[in-house]
């Protein structure tokens, strides 16, 4: 038992030699600044020490996964990202970040399958929820957004993103005055609501 100990702690001593805590720092600090800057290409390229050095490290991945998706470039964001769930398979950061890939594809089967494998390690994770009702509506399974909406707002009760959900899913199942309803009770909570207001003057 104490030679395994050892023997990790000499590989785990190997790797780290093999970039210095303050070259990883600069690295991520650079590649933040250059994402706040929208340099998404440069963002990616300060970290290519890093991936050089730790090619199955999660944090490099799933950073790289998320900066090639702000990229557009979608076939290397999910190379990465599934990079980084091999080492945490129920990481929801990279389960989420999957799925804005998803989204950005318009792939509303993907973005449906893949909130439900969210739901199964956080069953009311926020963004997953948001996005498939999103995927519902766009497939105009309307029942079924409604079902997420108030599953939602059973925790978030005044939650005005998944009010409107609820409105808009309502209205357009073809019950319009309930919908409009929730919309008046959504410009109360928010009096310049954008969808509230389209709906609410039609």
């Amino acid at each position: 038992m104490k030679y395994k100990l050892i023997t990790l702690l000499i590989i785990s001593v190997s790797l780290f030699a093999e970039l210095s805590f303050k070259d990883i720092q600069n690295a991520y600090t650079s590649s933040y600044s250059y994402e706040t800057a929208q340099k998404y290409d440069k963002a990616i390229s300060s970290l290519n020490k890093v991936i050089t050095a730790y090619p199955n490290g999660y944090t490099v991945n799933y950073r790289l996964g998320w900066l090639y998706y702000l990229a557009g470039n979608y076939a290397n964001s999910v190379k990465h990202l599934n990079a980084a769930l091999l080492i945490y398979p129920y990481s929801v950061e990279a389960l989420n970040t999957v799925n804005l890939v998803n989204v950005a594809k318009l792939d509303w089967d993907k973005v449906e399958a893949q909130s439900i494998n969210i739901f199964k390690i956080d069953y009311y994770n926020y963004y997953a929820n948001y996005w498939y009702s999103v995927a519902l509506m766009r497939q105009k399974k309307y029942d079924q957004s409604i079902k997420i909406a108030n599953k939602m707002l059973g925790v978030f009760p005044t939650n005005v993103t998944f009010l409107n959900i609820l409105a808009e899913s309502t209205y357009l199942l073809g019950s319009t005055e309930d919908g409009l309803k929730i919309f008046e009770s959504v410009v109360i909570l928010d009096k310049d609501n954008e969808t509230a207001k389209y709906y609410l003057n039609k």
